[in-house]
């Protein structure tokens, strides 16, 4: 156990400046300039002080002056598009880089404040991502503040392992320098796409160094599994291609979740296919089928979902391609029958399979079929199979060649018994923990030295003699490739190390023998590559194009679909299977400490600050019968039994949910703890658990944390464990569950219908929710215009006229009138909207326990909602759809929350923002009391001043650590205890959009003029904010652009159109609230032949039958005329 500096106290050590005055007034930064700039050093005084202040800004930009072991040559990172010729204090500078993940480099635009990094965003000019990111991007800002986080590097103390002492830069070089000299020299690196590491390891490995790779969650071996099947000389990775895709079947792939590599991608191309418009685009939608064992995110937007534990996916996948190739003439009859006889142990409606080949095979140049990368190879094999006879291969997916070359933790553990290995470097990555089938002791005792590099001391590091300090990638030069290939993203620092650690390059550069720099290194392998960019375009722009190999050659059916493995036996309660899955927080471990991450809801358990196993409500009805004390499911009530209102999945206890823990082994001494929760969607008997989690030597946001599920993970190439056993341990764990009820009960919240019900009426949303019975809204005014109602607020069927929002004493509307459309068809509930609006907005971390007492404070909620078909009022559905809304502040033209707020500290402005006076908040909490749609959150501590741990204390509570608040946006109002504070459709990006028109306006005008100061005179059209200029932190970060914002004003801008739309509905619109928020109602594009088909989504049975409880039948409410093609 570490006894000294593993919980370092800042105030005691380095003072983190957050400005360039702050700075300047250092004794090391004017010690540096008497050193650096001698004739400089007298203009830090007096009136040459902010002359000198801007030269100083253009010189070392964002090089972290001041900071203690500045150990490098610093360079001037360019800006994304344009540099500046300085830094202007209050205006933020963007500079292109990429975030290294398991899936490829991220291409990134980073805004920077005064040589901060405050938010993270997409990089338009990588195509495939849009400009989007996922939660790991958006939340990675703030592990660079982390203060857990390691700031200098450890040795053991010789003769007292438990304890470390600091060891320097130069003194860790020369260690690592001898070590080279002495040899026997092996390195394992967790996986990466640089080409910068690449290009140093086979250095190395000239050398005569080992260099081998592990990574507990490995997308590459699936691809080199693939590759090695079909003989091909390298992998094949998967590129789908669902823009041109009419068809999918995704079987156990979860495409737009956080699961599968190219996400970003997958959901942009999946999702721009289900974009409707009219009639004629719902007559184009594509359709998605969805088999899977848990219940993902792409299961949540399939048409057609069927439950398939994951084991007899060998199965499925056998009997999938036999249909597909007897309706292609595929194959012969020998090939046909042996792939029947091998899924013949298959239970499934086979007319399932049956009708879902027809349709991939009815439009088969644009269908495709894609595999989890979990899933044994001869899965993957047969979807190859599959889609080369459908002959969609180079149209809806590609398979590109891929190389690998390094060694495996297997090939380590061999060469360590051969004593070829004397020195082990282990570059980032945590094995110890996520490694359980090697015996780490026996294997680390054969080795003489043993060095770790880590952003934070973790299980690895404690077994090791000596901790690197790494740095966070905002502060490392790098270079890497997307996951497609095609092309190399830039790794540029924002800001030199704020500890003194190092890059992964910078140790490799040591271990080589370079003098060079990791600027240099990176530099020099641009000048290498043959290509018409400078390094400075490179780096302005963010990437380079690549032209990568792809396979296209036809192979032979026979030959590779020879499998001869015995296949699983299928589930039962006696036969229980594990599948381990990614975590949605903590990914494979390495995010465990990121408090936004561990805050952010589970998109469909909506579970934070845990992890659970997942159960279906089969396995939990067995369970509570064999354990009759388990405690699992609530007692049903009348109203459940009568069918009135729904089950809920978990006994909660005053908003509590508490879970009985169990204990879940594989009959081999392994064995993990965990609470259980029921998840309706689930495989009967596949049990879901998460890697990630219930990590021991994490910092203090991850510390007791979930469960650690990685004891039973034992096989890379196999996330199903089977013949698990479930036996409860007596205890219970208290979950932080954000949404204790799962269903609508039958009202109009989120609106669905099939493609057909929309084709043949378009306005079929209209009709829904309780506003269709009552008297029209804006009663003679319901068909104006959409702007004339924005203007003026009509005063319809209201009991009293409203107010109209124009400027102070005038009777001017303001000049734009802003609004928000959220289109349900596009939402895929990533939860990427919640992060970026909680680092765009200084939104706080409140920690568990206060999550728990309902006082989480996001801005934004998804709400997640199941539907089923009709069943016993008291049984829990296991066949369910799922609907995703995201739900902030709605900005009411008429809103509650205005008309209660004794000191009119919520009030609405002239363009029809409802805004918030911080400064007159009293707390009463009036508004929350009076907003329907309960997006209102209430600061009851300084969550930003008190440690979570210390809030109760109040003024006499420990403060937090102060490194986290230089990653806060300046640009938005860090609220106090007491106070109210919702979405402001980010004003403060509202604001500086009109400021640099005008200012753009004011210039055109003097130059046009001559004219200047109360001369200059400016028509409206000039200042007004052109479509598109302005995106809210929601709207930029989504990958399937379901959210629009803009001014309603404008006839022609985008939102208009959409809320013109005749799908767009406001939720609890009968309350004539008038929200500025609207939503498009959802559409589904099923099959009539399938044999789930119904003929209306879920949700509109279960409204039809609550509304209409007399005329319903178990079909739906209405006939469908025709077919979707």
């Amino acid at each position: 156990m570490i006894k000294e500096f593993n919980k370092q106290d800042l105030n005691n050590g380095k003072r983190y400046w957050k400005s360039l005055d702050d700075l300047a007034n250092t004794p090391s930064f004017k010690s540096w300039v008497e050193r650096e700039f001698p004739e400089g050093a007298s203009m830090l005084d007096g009136v040459q002080r902010r002359g000198f202040m801007k030269l100083m800004a253009a010189s070392f930009g964002l090089a972290g002056l001041g900071m203690t072991g500045c150990r490098r040559p610093e360079h001037t990172i360019l800006p994304y598009g344009k540099s500046p010729e300085e830094l202007i204090p209050g205006v933020p500078n963007y500079y292109a880089t990429s975030m290294p993940s398991p899936e490829g480099n991220i291409p990134l635009i980073v805004e920077s404040h005064n040589g901060r990094p405050t938010k993270v965003e997409g990089n338009p000019s990588y195509i495939p991502f849009g400009g989007s990111t996922n939660i790991y991007a958006q939340a990675s800002v703030l592990d660079l503040y982390d203060p857990d986080r390691s700031k200098n590097s450890l040795i053991k103390r010789e003769g007292d392992p438990s304890r470390w002492s600091n060891i320097s830069t130069p003194q860790l070089n020369e260690q690592l320098s001898n070590l080279m000299e002495n040899g026997k020299v092996a390195i394992l690196a967790e996986k990466s796409s640089s080409t910068a590491r690449s290009e140093l390891a086979k250095q190395l490995s000239d050398k005569g160094v080992l260099w081998a790779e592990y990574e507990p969650l490995d997308f590459t071996l699936t691809e080199k599994n693939l590759g090695n099947a079909l003989g091909i000389d390298g992998g094949l990775r998967v590129i789908p291609k669902l823009s041109k895709a009419s068809r999918i079947l995704s079987l156990d792939s979860d495409l737009v979740g956080n699961r599968e590599p190219f996400s970003l991608a997958n959901t942009r191309s999946l999702m721009k296919g289900r974009k409707v418009f009219s009639a004629k685009d719902a007559k184009k939608m594509n359709r998605l089928y969805s088999v899977e064992s848990d219940l993902t995110l792409t299961g949540g937007v399939a048409d057609h979902r069927l439950r398939l534990d994951s084991s007899q996916f060998t199965a499925f996948s056998n009997l999938l391609a036999a249909e597909v190739f007897t309706l292609r003439k595929s194959g012969n009859k020998q090939l046909i029958d042996r792939l029947k006889n091998r899924g013949s142990s298959l239970v499934v409606d086979q007319s399932w399979i049956k009708e879902c080949a027809k349709d991939l095979c009815r439009k088969p140049n644009s269908s495709v079929v894609l595999a989890g990368n979990h899933l044994p190879t001869e899965v993957h094999v047969i979807c190859y199979m599959i889609n080369q006879e459908l002959g969609c291969i180079g149209k809806t997916v590609d398979y590109q060649i891929t190389n690998f070359s390094a060694l495996t933790l297997s090939d380590l553990e061999k060469s360590a018994s051969q004593g070829e290995i004397q020195t082990l470097i282990i570059l980032g990555g945590n094995p110890i923990l996520s490694s359980s089938a090697l015996n780490w002791d026996e294997f680390l005792n054969k080795i003489e030295n043993k060095i770790h590099l880590g952003h934070s001391v973790n299980e690895t590091s404690l077994l090791c003699d000596i901790h690197i300090a790494q740095s966070h990638y905002l502060e490392s030069w790098d270079e890497g490739k997307t996951w497609d290939g095609t092309a190399i993203v830039p790794v540029q620092p924002l800001l030199a190390p704020l500890f003194e650690t190092l890059s992964d390059l910078e140790v490799l550069l040591t271990l080589v023998g370079s003098t060079q720099s990791s600027h240099d290194f990176i530099k020099s392998l641009k000048k290498k590559r043959s290509s018409s960019d400078t390094f400075s375009d490179f780096l302005r722009l963010g990437l380079e194009k690549l032209n990568p190999t792809y396979h296209l050659a036809k192979l032979p059916l026979i030959e590779a679909l020879n499998f001869e493995e015995n296949l699983t036996n299928q589930p039962s309660f006696d036969n229980l299977e594990l599948l381990l899955i990614p975590d949605f927080h903590a990914w494979d471990g390495r995010y465990a400490n990121n408090g936004w991450l561990q805050e952010c809801p589970d998109p469909i358990s909506k579970v934070t600050w845990d992890n659970s196993l997942l159960i279906s409500p089969v396995l939990a009805k067995e369970l509570e019968a064999k354990y009759p004390d388990l405690g699992l499911l609530p007692e049903p009530t009348m109203l459940n039994k009568n069918g009135e209102i729904a089950p809920d999945a978990a006994n909660f206890d005053q908003g509590k949910q508490k879970a009985p823990t169990v204990r879940i082994s594989n009959g081999k001494d392994e064995f993990f703890e965990a609470p259980l929760y029921v998840q309706p969607g689930l495989a009967d008997y596949t049990i879901v658990g998460s890697l990630g989690l219930g990590r021991k030597e994490v910092g203090r946001v991850g510390e007791g944390t979930g469960y650690n599920a990685y004891p039973l993970f034992n096989d890379q190439s196999n996330r199903v464990v089977s013949n698990v056993s479930l036996e409860p341990t007596g205890g219970f764990t208290i979950l932080a569950n954000v949404q204790e009820h799962w269903s609508m009960e039958g009202r109009a919240i989120v609106r669905e219908g099939n493609a057909d019900e929309y084709i043949g009426d378009e306005a079929f949303a209209s009709h829904m929710g309780a506003e269709s019975h009552s008297p029209k809204i804006w009663g003679k005014d319901q068909e104006a215009d959409l702007a004339y109602k924005a203007q003026t607020t009509p005063r319809g069927n209201s009991s009293y006229e409203h107010p109209d929002h124009n400027y102070e004493k005038s009777e001017t509307p303001g000049l734009h009138q802003w609004g928000m459309a959220i289109d349900l068809n596009q939402c895929t509930g990533c939860s990427a909207c919640v992060v970026a609006c909680q680092s765009e907005n200084n939104i706080p971390i409140v920690g568990k326990d206060q999550v728990l007492r309902g006082r989480e404070m996001h801005w934004i909620r998804l709400d997640r909602y199941f539907s089923s078909t009709a069943r016993d009022g008291a049984e829990l559905p296991s066949d369910v759809q799922v609907s995703f809304q995201g739900v902030a502040c709605m900005h009411c033209e008429t809103a509650p929350c205005e008309t209660v707020c004794p000191v009119n500290a919520t009030v609405h402005d002239e363009e029809g923002l409802n805004a918030m006076a911080y400064n007159r908040c009293v707390g009463t909490r009036y508004c929350a009391n009076n907003c329907p749609y309960k997006v209102r959150r209430f600061n009851f501590f300084d969550w930003n001043k008190r440690d979570t741990d210390e809030l109760y204390k109040g003024p006499l509570g420990e403060k937090n650590d102060s490194l986290p608040d230089m990653g806060k946006n300046p640009d938005v109002s860090v609220r106090m205890r007491g106070v109210m504070e919702k979405c402001t459709y980010c004003v403060q990006r509202i604001q500086e959009s009109k400021i640099q028109v005008k200012v753009k306006a004011q210039r055109e005008a003097l130059l046009e003029s001559g004219k200047d100061g109360a001369e200059l005179e400016l028509n409206k059209s000039d200042i007004k904010v052109p479509d598109g200029t302005i995106k809210t932190a929601c709207q930029q970060v989504c990958p399937s652009d379901s959210i629009t914002f803009g001014d309603l004003s404008d006839p022609e801008s985008d939102v208009s159109r959409l809320k013109s739309n005749p799908r767009d509905y406001s939720v609890l619109g009968y309350l004539n609230t008038r929200p500025r928020t609207t939503f498009l109602a959802k559409v589904r594009n099923p099959n009539h032949d399938m044999p789930d088909f119904s003929n209306s989504p879920h949700s509109a049975r279960e409204y039809h039958d609550k509304a209409h409880p007399v005329h319903h039948d178990d079909d739906g409410h209405d006939s469908h005329k025709e077919e979707t093609h």
